[in-house]
């Protein structure tokens, strides 16, 4: 059992962090579990999951990063991704959260790897849907074929539509999802930008090396960074990897194939 999805707001110095969290009812209690989200989106896609690891005995948190969802805009341009791991780092200090567990999809993967690398004796385990793993070079040269600028706002309107075209077809999976994914992009036409002018020069190989912890890392075969996936078992040997029947974050665990399938799976062999 567990309570509703409630929402709050951490004081940083430059701004508040939304998130969202659900507290489990469950006794003994579980590791609490830390869901990063991808740009452009926020902690909102999170929710389906957040409710079936609460019932598994978790309490489970969700940050929008800044510059998306409800958490406040960086007047000033990060200069790496640490930005962003330490608002984050500020946040889960703040909660007084005991050691955890990270899951992360795109950018959120990145932030979990340099999270898990960074503060060791914190982490339980990681789970990296689509981790970016590539070269500086293949860094960049993603970084020309994403980052083009396509939500920024424009006096006739014609943002709206690109943005809805864009985000067309079967990845969202429904037209709610879809409709909320589309305001959230035009939301965060900023941190957007922001948050890609440091990812793609984040040291995610650096970083995943350094991983200690328990990895899962998943990806399908349709994600735009399936062709990077290959350095997940290269860099770590031990990892488990699993290629899913999709990305959608939505999908019960009940769904084989799924990301919440695997990883549910993955924490009940390790015994957390």
């Amino acid at each position: 059992m567990s309570t509703p999805i409630k929402r709050a707001f951490h004081d940083t110095p430059l701004g508040q962090i939304h998130y969202r969290y659900i507290l489990t009812s469950n006794t003994p209690k579980k590791a609490p579990i830390i869901f990063l989200h991808q740009t452009a989106s926020c902690g909102w896609v999170y929710q389906n999951m957040m409710k079936e690891y609460a019932e598994r005995g978790h309490d489970c948190y969700a940050p929008d990063m800044p510059g998306f969802g409800a958490s406040y805009d960086p007047i000033e341009d990060p200069k790496c991704s640490k930005f962003y791991v330490d608002v984050f780092m500020g946040l889960f200090r703040d909660l007084k959260l005991p050691k955890f567990h990270l899951v992360g999809h795109h950018t959120g993967a990145g932030l979990a790897m340099e999270i898990a690398a960074l503060y060791p004796d914190e982490i339980f385990s990681v789970m990296l849907s689509a981790p970016a793993l590539a070269t500086p070079t293949e860094q960049a040269a993603m970084f020309k074929t994403l980052a083009g600028e396509w939500s920024k706002p424009k006096h006739d309107g014609s943002h709206l539509m690109k943005v809805w075209d864009v985000m067309n077809g079967e990845l969202w999976g429904s037209l709610e999802v879809k409709n909320h994914e589309v305001l959230d992009t035009l939301r965060a036409w900023r941190g957007r930008d922001q948050a890609y002018g440091v990812m793609f020069r984040q040291e995610k190989l650096r970083y995943f090396r350094e991983i200690r912890c328990p990895i899962l890392a998943t990806c399908s075969k349709q994600d735009v960074l399936w062709p990077c996936f290959h350095y997940c078992t290269e860099l770590q040997q031990e990892a488990r990897c699993e290629v899913t029947s999709g990305n959608f974050l939505m999908d019960s665990k009940d769904v084989e194939g799924s990301i919440a399938y695997h990883h549910m799976d993955f924490l009940d062999k390790l015994g957390l």
